[in-house]
């Protein structure tokens, strides 16, 4: 059951951990098996106490009657503590050995009870043997006293157990020492003295009974207690968890257009705001802003829901364009898209926006209705410059925004730069 290295109180601390919550049948096998392990590590206290005194005893005489003889004597009392010390080992060796077993099979648990019994009951039935056989000569209690108390203190049961293993002794003490004892004065000094001996140890010892089945039910609690806290900790932490999750969800939704998959304009001002606390006082960035040409018409004659689907087509090829490229795609809203860029020259920035516009054509997207070709087509506005506060960045945007409007008005499906930061560049398809 437990293994031999293990103290007392690791022990009880085995004993509670895992424990789950039990109904009142489960509980007191719980107190049974708990009772039991309470009385092994005491019993085995006692039958140590009992082989040292006893070996004292033996000790003490054997010097005692070497030094008055010569020779080393035996008389009864000598043969009784050589008996009760053999026992006492024997039980002390029983009990390591049942100790040793992990798992003891329940065979083995009643027949290690019954053995622990009959060695309660030997001690006692012991202590009056050699009280009666005292009185022959000391007339004394002394004897089965210190056996009553010890078993009192050092082994816990209930009512019926304690009346199973003192009935006999008490009885055959009762009787018997009218046979040994002849003075009647002292005879009945010893039946009032016995009877009050008994009652007191009779109360300590349901005094400690009740005690340790009180630290049971406590410990038992504490234990339940415990395992309904970790699991209310756990379903918190699966809420928060679930929450932290839903969170991070609602963020990304925030910052998500539905229809194109792309980044909005908050996703596209995070992006911004995390590049600008780099420890660069000054960053490069260029703002590609393109407009989808003609995108009016071809809502009114091919209808909306057609009209999603150039939009989400054309954020695919925008994406596709800038797979390659460290740059932030974002919708920007209607038909219009931004792409962010930092730290890039000029000219890579330009040769992007001409990727995305020839890519355009090969997509062959129909549109029969818009003024610049027989398909969809777009218009991108460029900006390029240092930026290093929200004023500037709002600036450099407003020169995107400008150069595609230089864009539209100059034939459309075209790459328009700014001419306040770059060369004045354009390109048509």
């Amino acid at each position: 059951m437990w293994g031999k290295e293990m103290n007392q109180s690791s022990k009880m601390t085995y004993f509670f951990s895992g424990k789950q919550s039990v109904n009142s049948f489960g509980k007191e096998s719980l107190l049974e098996d708990y009772l039991l392990i309470d009385n092994i590590q005491r019993c085995k206290l006692l039958v140590k106490l009992v082989i040292f005194f006893q070996s004292v005893l033996i000790v003490f005489n054997i010097l005692l009657s070497y030094t008055s003889t010569l020779f080393i004597t035996s008389d009864f009392y000598f043969f009784m503590s050589v008996v009760l010390l053999v026992i006492s080992a024997l039980m002390l060796l029983y009990i390591r050995h049942y100790e040793k077993q992990k798992i003891p099979a329940a065979k083995q648990e009643r027949e290690f009870c019954r053995t622990l019994m009959r060695f309660i009951f030997f001690f006692l039935i012991w202590g009056v043997v050699v009280t009666l056989r005292a009185q022959e000569e000391y007339g004394s209690l002394m004897a089965c006293a210190v056996n009553f108390m010890s078993v009192a203190i050092f082994f816990h049961a209930s009512n019926k157990k304690l009346l199973q293993v003192y009935s006999v002794p008490v009885v055959l003490l009762v009787i018997g020492l009218p046979f040994f004892q002849f003075s009647e004065a002292v005879l009945i000094g010893h039946y009032v003295n016995l009877s009050l001996f008994l009652f007191f140890c009779w109360l300590g010892s349901r005094m400690l009974y009740h005690s340790s089945i009180t630290s049971f039910y406590n410990s038992l609690l504490l234990t339940e207690t415990n395992e309904n806290l970790a699991q209310i900790i756990n379903e918190k932490e699966e809420i928060n968890r679930e929450l932290k999750e839903a969170n991070v969800q609602l963020k990304k939704l925030a910052t998500l257009d539905e229809l194109t998959n792309l980044p909005n304009r908050r996703g596209m001002r995070q992006y911004i705001d995390k590049a600008m606390q780099l420890p660069a006082s000054k960053r490069t960035l260029s703002f590609i802003m393109l407009d989808i040409d003609d995108f009016k018409l071809f809502n009114d004659n091919y209808g909306h829901f057609e009209g999603d689907r150039v939009l989400h087509l054309v954020a695919q090829q925008i994406k596709s364009c800038t797979a390659d490229a460290n740059c932030h795609v974002s919708r920007f809203g209607g038909e219009e898209f931004i792409i962010t860029v930092f730290d890039q020259a000029p000219e890579a920035v330009f040769e992007l926006a001409e990727c995305i516009v020839s890519s355009m054509g090969k997509l062959k997207i129909l549109h029969e209705f818009s003024t610049v070709a027989d398909y969809v087509t777009v218009s991108i506005g460029i900006a390029t410059g240092e930026v290093e506060n929200e004023v500037q960045i709002e600036a450099l945007k407003e020169q995107a925004d400008f150069a595609l409007y230089e864009a539209k008005s100059r034939g459309k499906n075209r790459v328009e730069v700014a001419k306040e930061k770059t060369a004045d560049s354009t390109i048509q398809y």
